[in-house]
């Protein structure tokens, strides 16, 4: 299964979580005594005296500020529902490095496709990565093409978040690489030997 592949699984489960996240009631309880209305960024937080918890409005299909407003209570319902939050940042921080590593095979997949349209990558792609700093035109021969020059700015922009950079970028060029089909990079290495 590709790092993409287990980026939507864990985003899923994670979504899953927090609309059923155990504290959290569906709607607005009237039986119960609120003990607090909090304002969020994207609504109310309404805690009642049980500690239990609702949004108004309470919107789970609007993902992005449903686990924002979940994210924004937690200082107000930590301390009643710790074990719930816990699970929330470790699924939380799963779905984040997983997002990190499907970026990292994509930018590998690009280095196998690009570099064999553009053969001058194979010589590029190395003086980039040990010179990040450098402009990346100067890593490639004049009047580059621009597809080239993507593929390096996304090298050096994203070197410090995936240092795995330097030594899988190699070993895709090389035809090596485990993490990405590279059989067309492996058999050029092997002609070129």
């Amino acid at each position: 299964m590709t790092y993409a592949e287990q980026k939507w699984k864990a985003s899923e489960e994670k979504v899953r979580f927090a609309k059923a996240f155990p504290p959290l009631l569906k709607r607005k309880d009237e039986s119960l005594t609120v003990l607090d209305t909090i304002p969020l960024q994207f609504g109310a937080l309404i805690v009642y005296a049980d500690h239990r918890f609702t949004f108004e409005p309470l919107d789970e299909n609007d993902v992005p500020k449903f686990l924002s407003n979940l994210r924004e209570s937690r200082r107000y319902l930590y301390e009643h529902h710790r074990e719930h939050y816990d699970k929330l940042d470790e699924l939380t921080a799963r779905d984040k490095e997983l997002t990190r590593l499907a970026r990292f095979e994509k930018l590998l997949s690009a280095i196998v496709n690009n570099a064999l349209e553009f053969p001058e990558l194979r010589e590029a792609i190395p003086k980039c990565l040990a010179n990040p700093s450098a402009p990346v035109e100067s890593h490639l021969p004049p009047n580059p093409n621009i597809k080239a020059i993507r593929l390096l700015n996304a090298l050096r922009d994203n070197l410090p978040d995936m240092p795995e950079l330097l030594q899988e970028a190699p070993k895709a060029l090389n035809g090596e690489s485990a993490l990405v089909p590279c059989d067309m990079l492996k058999r050029l290495a092997t002609r070129e030997a």
